[in-house]
């Protein structure tokens, strides 16, 4: 079978080498290949898509919202989520979804109990997928500067600006979604990680590098980190599954992945 990841651009993408683990890990025969698409020449995905036999595709920046003009059916998640960033192609129908919460989700069960307080920051596209899947089952409140972008979701949830939020000492878990802390980004962290209690997780859906600012700032202060790179092998796995049915190998996927960025960081 031959799959993908379209986006622009998508030199640096780590999405074939992880694939490709899970296909060597599972005795598979599948490709996977990055496809840089021209924004402007986006309107003829069909063709491209079509030429290449492509059975299937993981979507990146900046297409997960223009993708789903070009999709004949797209699941509930991904309707509420308003961005798709997988494509099934099945009987010549385009099947989008979306598995960027439902990969944050599985990343992070190892340290989720019943029904959490959750506290994401920022209000943007992973913002909403992590919300709208860890709803189902927590309590969360999203943070972000103003409210107007959380106000055009299309579920209610539990919204507050930064200098609204009070009693940081409640959540159980923290989840960064901005780049602020990243490399290039000098802002300080958007609350204080020495607010938090004790047993408070701190997340970070970034994985390069290794550890955020923000994640620095939540270790020195004792707590529980985790990066973003369980996101993104998840994500990846709950793809390859929609597509085959089968169940992906995420520790190879997540070993050729550290290995990748081991090599960069050495250059």
């Amino acid at each position: 079978m031959n799959f993908a990841v379209i986006g622009h651009p998508i030199r640096h993408s780590l999405s074939p080498v992880m694939h490709h683990a899970n296909f060597k890990a599972l005795g598979r025969n599948d490709e996977y290949s990055a496809l840089d698409i021209d924004p402007k020449h986006f309107h003829h995905i069909k063709e491209v898509i079509a030429q290449k036999n492509i059975d299937g595709f993981n979507v990146t920046i900046p297409f997960k919202v223009d993708i789903m003009a070009y999709c004949d059916e797209i699941d509930i998640a991904a309707k509420m989520i308003g961005a798709v960033n997988t494509v099934h192609i099945k009987n010549g129908n385009w099947i989008g979804y979306n598995t960027d919460g439902l990969g944050y989700l599985s990343s992070i069960d190892h340290i989720l109990n019943e029904n959490m307080n959750i506290l994401i920051l920022g209000a943007g596209g992973a913002s909403r997928a992590i919300s709208y899947t860890m709803m189902q089952n927590h309590r969360v409140t999203v943070a972000n500067r103003t409210l107007k972008r959380i106000e055009t979701w299309p579920f209610k949830v539990n919204g507050v600006t930064y200098d609204k939020l009070n009693d940081l000492s409640v959540y159980d878990l923290v989840i960064n979604t901005t780049p602020v802390g990243m490399t290039g980004f000098d802002e300080m962290s958007l609350i204080r990680c020495h607010d938090l209690k004790k047993s408070c997780v701190v997340s970070d859906i970034i994985y390069t590098p290794e550890k955020t600012a923000f994640l620095k700032e939540a270790e020195s202060n004792n707590l529980k980190i985790i990066n973003g790179l369980g996101m993104f092998v998840m994500q990846g796995a709950k793809s390859f599954e929609l597509w085959t049915g089968l169940k992906a190998d995420s520790l190879a996927m997540s070993e050729a992945v550290q290995t990748t960025l081991k090599g960069r960081n050495k250059c």
